[in-house]
């Protein structure tokens, strides 16, 4: 089946346009529950866009044919389904050790005209590496070595998504700050000077990636989303592979980890720096790294480009009343001003 899309949703776009299922979930849940025999527990997660009120996606824990599952409603339509790349992940897929959800039961879009229903496995193992907790380098250079082993034999031959003609850095900073804006109006935390910032990293950007090739990969490898089951490893959120320039993959765990240390009870300012100095050190050891000057400025540049994204609107998804919210969000701001210095 060929798709015109590069990416199945654009989360920017899908906020400021208003997308939210939260008003028809329970019709939803009835109707899948009538159409497949799901019998839904509690649930377990529900997918907002950016901590705001808008819902995109839930997941239910339950029974399926007395069999333990896990049921994800997609209640905002993707540009492609997420059961199509799920099993296009699973044909291409050459890793013994990683490997997708397996899929127990589907209802694409287009029998529903509402929503997209999965029923997959319960995995029942533990994350590979805890977030919300300080974590050792042990822990760390374990989960890059999953990542090392998805990067050589999880990444598909054909990707199954084409590839998009060029990167339209303005717009997408422009996206970015209207979804800031839209779902924090008044953020303490944001500063007058912060878009310029952004602006001027997203022009060096620009610069550096001219000649750099998009990678089509998955695009939400975090430490969320790699999950024992016995012997192997279940990799999540799947809607998400999509194009993107050299080792967005590689430092998207740590971005998100590091917000996550919030909720790390009376950690201090020292700590964040040092686990970022255990991550930053592992991630720049990584073997395709240290061995080539070019790959420590496209990671660097991978790290700036995921810094202004926490300047600009990921960094307010912390708890502001948390004793150390102010912290992580100032922190970003230096590490988004360090990297443009060593970049220049």
């Amino acid at each position: 089946m060929k798709k015109t899309s590069s990416q199945a949703v654009n989360l920017d776009q899908a906020f400021k346009a208003g997308a939210d299922m939260s008003a028809r979930e329970k019709e939803i849940l009835a109707d899948i529950i009538s159409r497949t025999g799901f019998k839904p527990k509690k649930v377990i997660w529900r997918s907002s866009y950016w901590g705001t009120n808008q819902i995109g996606a839930v997941h239910y824990q339950g029974v399926l044919e007395s069999k333990p599952a896990v049921f994800k409603i997609q209640g905002i339509k993707p540009e492609v389904s997420e059961i199509f790349m799920i099993e296009q992940f699973a044909v291409q897929n050459r890793s013994e050790i990683i490997r997708p959800p397996r899929l127990l039961a589907t209802v694409p879009w287009e029998k529903t005209g509402k929503y997209e229903a999965l029923i997959m496995e319960y995995v029942t193992g533990k994350k590979v590496l805890q977030s919300g907790k300080l974590q050792s380098r042990k822990n760390i250079r374990n989960f890059l070595n999953y990542y090392q082993e998805y990067r050589k034999n999880c990444l598909p031959k054909k990707p199954w998504l084409p590839k998009p003609n060029k990167v339209d850095w303005n717009q997408n900073l422009q996206n970015l700050i209207s979804a800031s804006k839209k779902a924090y109006p008044s953020h303490p935390f944001r500063e007058p000077t912060d878009e310029k910032f952004a602006t001027e990293a997203t022009g060096l950007l620009r610069k550096i990636y001219q000649n750099a090739p998009l990678e089509f990969v998955h695009g939400h490898f975090s430490v969320e989303d790699l999950v024992y089951q016995n012997k192997e490893m279940v990799l999540f959120s799947n809607l998400f592979w999509k194009w993107r320039y050299p080792f967005y993959d590689a430092v998207f765990g740590y971005h998100w980890f590091m917000y996550e240390l919030a909720h790390v009870k009376g950690i201090k300012p020292a700590q964040v720096e040092k686990q970022r100095e255990l991550w930053l050190s592992e991630i720049l050891n990584l073997p395709w790294v240290r061995r080539s000057p070019k790959n420590k400025k496209l990671v660097k540049a991978a790290l700036l480009e995921r810094a202004i994204a926490g300047l600009i609107i990921d960094s307010f998804l912390v708890d502001p009343k948390k004793p150390i919210a102010e912290y992580l969000s100032q922190s970003t701001r230096n590490q988004v001003k360090n990297l443009l210095e060593k970049l220049t």
